[in-house]
């Protein structure tokens, strides 16, 4: 077989989407993970660009080898299939370009290396650990029936976003961030834990309440991590919730002007 330079692994499901891309060249690897919370794979939802360990393209190249994968049709569709699985393998080597894809359909190999793909997030997945002093993004969301208001604090942009959380529209929008506002978003997440929380692999959360779909993400540089909670936590999310309302109603308050309307202004 002729040595592979790269490849990008995209699997789509019903609820849940991976990828895996990697260059040996380069050393980059790129891993996405969504919708597998709650699973029997039990991975939180992240996205993560990184820099190959020693051992990882080995680990990625015997996958797609055992597979077979270069030797998959370039097509496997079923025309009767509906909101299936979309799937593609792309990969590159010397002067060759080789791509399979699906839909509903799958080479009798594919499950093998999806399993060994997948194997693989999780192991990237339990080295990521939070770092404090790195965060550049919070976001909160919460869908509870119709209603889903959510917050994003972007400290590259240094913008505060606000959607729902009153029934006055005229609310919604970005708001420009100060440095007091940062810091008060990093006391929240230390006043809840939450970089433990990411650390762990969490099962999926039980309760009452199962048309709560609330998550809590962190940003970094390199990547996002997403605590997903499906469900509820009656001592920790309404408390989390509280907390969240409260700084946004600060905001409201004060009477800042959206960012938009500062930025006509200048």
């Amino acid at each position: 077989m002729n040595k592979i330079l790269r490849f990008n692994f995209v699997h789509q499901g019903k609820h849940e989407n991976l990828q895996v891309a990697a260059e040996k060249s380069t050393g980059k690897l790129i891993l996405r993970c969504t919708g597998f919370f709650g699973k029997e794979s039990e991975i939180p939802d992240f996205s993560w660009d990184y820099i190959m360990d020693e051992g990882d393209w080995e680990k990625l190249i015997m996958a797609i080898e055992d597979a077979e994968a270069l030797k998959w049709n370039v097509q496997y569709n079923d025309a009767l299939a509906e909101d299936a699985t979309e799937w593609s393998i792309e990969i590159h080597r010397l002067g060759k370009h080789t791509i399979s894809e699906g839909y509903g359909k799958f080479p009798a190999t594919y499950g093998q290396l999806y399993e060994d793909m997948l194997s693989f997030v999780k192991m990237k997945r339990r080295q990521v650990v939070p770092d404090p002093e790195r965060l550049n993004y919070f976001a909160f969301v919460e869908q509870n029936g119709e209603k889903c208001p959510m917050f994003f604090a972007d400290n590259n942009e240094k913008t505060l976003t606000f959607y729902g959380f009153t029934d006055d529209y005229n609310k919604d929008g970005s708001f420009f961030m100060n440095d007091s506002d940062w810091k008060e978003i990093h006391d929240i997440i230390d006043r809840f834990d939450l970089y433990s929380i990411y650390s762990e692999l969490p099962a999926p959360c039980p309760g009452e309440k199962q048309d709560l779909q609330a998550s809590v993400s962190l940003g970094y540089k390199p990547g996002r991590l997403v605590q997903r909670y499906v469900g509820y936590y009656p001592g920790f999310w309404e408390a989390l919730s509280k907390e969240v309302r409260a700084f946004a109603e600060k905001i409201y308050s004060e009477g800042r002007k959206p960012a938009d309307d500062n930025i006509g202004g200048l």
